[in-house]
């Protein structure tokens, strides 16, 4: 996720202020396979190991169901350098992300994670011709996991990508491209994982973006089982966490978030449309 962690407080507090909101609905992927006749499969396409956290209590709960959960990620975390693991940027950091990432796919019980091995910054320093490839090789594995997973249910981010970090975005928008370039029989919807507006508290030193709560129309409940998997799998991040800024975050979400994760589905229309741009 790349947030220093002079920020990591503000970002607990930005989780922990939404907790008013109650869980209303859920993803299609919920549906068993006994209720449904045939195996689910939900991925979720972030951008660097340890982003899967913003929804890894839900990822946990599909799991848990019998849905077949997948985890890509886009670029190898190369440059995610902090003060307490001492890991230089490079070929080092990378490997020890990966094994990380596995760590945490297995603690949250989903398949092992899929990476695409692009570079942080997706090669943005290098030019524009390095920079194109990699949005192209980008856009290439996602179309690929759409045709051969054909998941239900795809979770990225909105445009905004969350922190506002480019990676984010990039992701966020290459998913988003993909999925609204043809009619896939599946993936059959799109959900944008979101803060809702008015949850960040007063004079927060770091503004994360947010989603009018009435565009967030689907709002998942974890339980405390998905909450513990959640943890033992950020544990798992070692070069990107302490266990104790860990245990501190995880205490204030678990405690006040009540377990709801809010979801922006994409093509949302939250009142009447206009008359205008109508045929």
């Amino acid at each position: 996720m790349h947030l220093p962690q002079r920020l990591v407080a503000s970002v607990c507090a930005v989780l922990l202020s939404a907790s008013s909101a109650t869980a209303q609905n859920t993803l299609p992927a919920a549906e068993s396979s006994s209720n449904s006749g045939a195996r689910r499969t939900l991925l979720a396409v972030f951008a660097h190991p340890d982003d899967e956290a913003t929804v890894s209590p839900v990822l946990a709960k599909y799991a848990a169901e019998g849905v077949t959960v997948h985890l890509a990620i886009a670029t190898d975390g190369r440059l995610g350098v902090t003060q307490h693991a001492g890991i230089p940027a490079g070929e080092a950091l990378a490997r020890v992300r990966s094994e990380e990432l596995t760590c945490a796919a297995q603690q949250l019980g989903i398949q092992p994670p899929i990476a695409f091995g692009l570079q942080d910054q997706l090669k943005m320093g290098e030019g524009f011709g390095a920079f194109q490839e990699q949005l192209r090789s980008l856009r290439d594995n996602v179309t690929r996991l759409f045709t051969t997973l054909k998941p239900d249910v795809v979770l990225t981010w909105n445009a905004s990508g969350w922190t506002g970090h480019p990676d984010h975005r990039l992701v966020g928008s290459i998913v988003t491209e993909v999925f609204a370039s043809q009619a896939w029989e599946k993936p059959a919807q799109l959900y944008y994982a979101a803060i809702p507006t008015g949850s960040l508290p007063p004079g927060a030193p770091v503004q994360l973006a947010t989603v009018e709560p009435r565009y967030l129309t689907v709002r998942i409940a974890a339980s405390a089982a998905d909450y513990e998997k959640a943890k033992a799998s950020w544990l798992c991040h070692k070069s990107q966490y302490t266990p104790e800024t860990i245990e501190g975050m995880h205490q204030m979400i678990k405690g006040s978030l009540k377990g709801t994760t809010y979801f922006q589905p994409f093509g949302v229309v939250a009142k009447e449309p206009s008359t205008l741009f109508q045929p």
